[in-house]
């Protein structure tokens, strides 16, 4: 019998809230055949495919969570960007044995789409500096997204299978570990800095849309204005973070 996570009961008493849920439930269960479908589309080697598939069904069912009736067109075009918006993430946070800049893993994804429709128009193996002057980029730039394929995968240290490995002969290398608390506090650091002069306004719009994770129409309805005018604040505001994290 196929599984869909469920979302949690909620109390008795709870009227409204009981409709909501069992109203996502319903979605859920009626769309599990899209989210199956997004989780093959990305499928790729070093993943299970049954992971990719229950990380699909759970952006599934937050969306189905948050999907208000009545509102934009419909579940389906506001689901898909969801589920494939989990599936992606946990790609990108699962897949790097060494995880490069996100500028060079963005130029790798970019070379990689490329590289096929320029190998059926030269009819040969695009060489970097034919892939550096159709993207435009310089040709380091390039040869280092390349070599970031090799990031995606891991060679043994130690070859001790085999009878004829001695445990003289294996590696002794002590191999690194990536703390990911000195990232966070990074990341952290780099955005104290970008909101230094943020007024509490800002604070406000981005807490309400990136840690209550609403939606416009709901920050506009929390604030008392116009979904208009909270668009218009929040690319003000993304715009001027993207460019203080960039410089």
């Amino acid at each position: 019998m196929t599984s869909v996570p469920t979302l949690p009961l909620p109390t008795p008493g709870a009227t409204d809230a009981l409709a909501t849920a069992q109203e996502a439930n319903d979605l859920a269960v009626e769309y599990l055949g899209v989210a199956d479908a997004l989780a093959r589309r990305f499928r790729c080697p070093g993943h299970d495919p049954e992971d990719l598939r229950q990380v699909a069904r759970l952006g599934l069912v937050k969306a189905a969570h948050r999907y208000r009736s009545g509102q934009g067109h419909g579940f389906l075009p506001y689901a898909v960007p969801t589920i494939t918006g989990e599936i992606k993430r946990y790609l990108r946070d699962q897949s790097w044995v060494v995880r490069p800049p996100r500028s060079v893993q963005e130029l790798r994804l970019t070379v990689n789409r490329l590289r096929p429709d320029l190998t059926q128009r030269l009819g040969r193996e695009p060489t970097t500096c034919e892939l550096s002057a159709e993207l435009g980029v310089p040709i380091e730039d390039v040869e280092e997204a390349r070599l970031a394929n090799a990031a995606m995968a891991a060679d043994p240290i130690e070859h001790g299978d085999s009878p004829d490995d001695s445990r003289e002969r294996r590696l002794m290398v002590v191999v690194s570990y990536e703390e990911p608390g000195f990232e966070r506090v990074d990341l952290h650091r780099s955005l104290v800095d970008a909101l230094i002069d943020a007024t509490d306004q800002d604070r406000v719009l981005l807490h309400l849309r990136f840690d209550e994770e609403l939606t416009q129409q709901e920050i506009a309805r929390e604030l008392g204005v116009s979904q208009m005018q909270v668009s218009r604040l929040l690319r003000r505001v993304l715009a001027r973070l993207r460019r203080r994290l960039a410089a």
